[in-house]
Formats: structure tokens, C-alpha cells, sequence
């Protein structure tokens, strides 16, 4: 009797310690994913609308004073058209680094024997091809797929194999 007690109790403890290990932190490709949502969810925003989201999740946290909300509401709107003025300067430095790419690239093969350059295009659009294969196929340049494209994407490619 002693020994089913002393069995019931250390299956017990076993079970405790297994259900307390069913709760996992987010792992570093999930904490990825959450941030490219609240990139996408402020993206297609006004920065006032930003701002604005942004004094309302704080001053629900904070409780502030009229005062301090019109503060943080001006301070928030600031910084929303800061980052919407770096977000812009970003792609278009994108678009600009991806020309001169293609330029320089252009000037080099140039400089090839007609064979040579047949053997260099060749190997521009194995890597192309390759690297095309994922999440950017058919974007323009500094162009940037949605994450509902991405998540859709799969089901097309299983689509056109069938």
C-alpha cells in the first residue's frame, strides 16, 4: 500500500511538470513573424492614424492626464512621419543600389568575348532563377510581397505543378 502511494504521488508530480513545460516561449522564427505583422498592420497607415493607435494603447496602460495625452499624441505623430520620411528614403536608396548593381553589371559584361558573356549571363540567371524561386518573384524593383502574398504564394506554386 505504502509503495502505491509513493507511486501515485511521483506520477502525479510527473504529470504536474509535464503539463507545466506545455506553455514554450515563441521561438526566434515566430518573434520574426510577429514583427513583420505590426510592420504590415502600421504600413498602409496615416501617420495620424499611427499616432493616434499609439496614445490609445498608452494612455490605456498609463491612465494619462488630458495633457500628457495631447504631449504624447504630438511627440507619436512626430515620430510616425519621421519613420514614414526613413521608410520612403529606404526604398528609394533600394531602387537606387539595385540600378547601379544592374549598371555596373552591364559595364562588365561589356568587357567580355561574346562567349564569355553567354557564360556569365548564363550564370546571373541560374542565380536569378534561384534566388527568385522564394518570396520575390515578379516584384519590381524595392517592391516587397505583402504577408498575405507570401502565405498565398505556396498554394499557387502546388497549383502550376499539377
Amino acid at each position: 500500500m505504502k509503495k502505491m502511494a509513493s507511486f501515485a504521488a511521483l506520477f502525479l508530480g510527473l504529470g504536474l511538470l509535464a503539463s507545466a513545460q506545455e506553455h514554450t516561449p515563441l521561438s526566434k522564427k515566430e518573434m520574426r513573424h510577429r514583427g513583420k505583422a505590426v510592420h504590415e498592420r502600421l504600413e498602409n497607415k496615416s501617420p495620424e492614424e499611427i499616432a493616434t493607435a499609439h496614445t490609445e494603447r498608452l494612455d490605456k496602460a498609463l491612465k494619462l492626464t488630458d495633457k500628457q495625452r495631447k504631449e504624447v499624441y504630438a511627440y507619436n505623430l512626430n515620430q510616425a512621419k519621421k519613420n514614414k520620411e526613413r521608410g520612403e528614403l529606404e526604398k528609394q536608396r533600394r531602387v537606387a543600389r539595385r540600378k547601379e548593381i544592374k549598371s555596373d553589371r552591364e559595364r562588365f559584361i561589356k568587357l567580355l568575348t561574346p562567349d564569355q558573356q553567354k557564360i556569365m549571363n548564363e550564370k546571373y540567371a541560374d542565380r536569378k532563377g534561384r534566388r527568385t524561386e522564394g518570396r520575390f518573384r515578379g516584384k519590381k524593383d524595392g517592391e516587397r510581397m505583402k504577408r498575405k502574398q507570401i502565405e498565398e504564394k505556396p498554394e499557387m506554386m502546388e497549383g502550376s505543378n499539377s
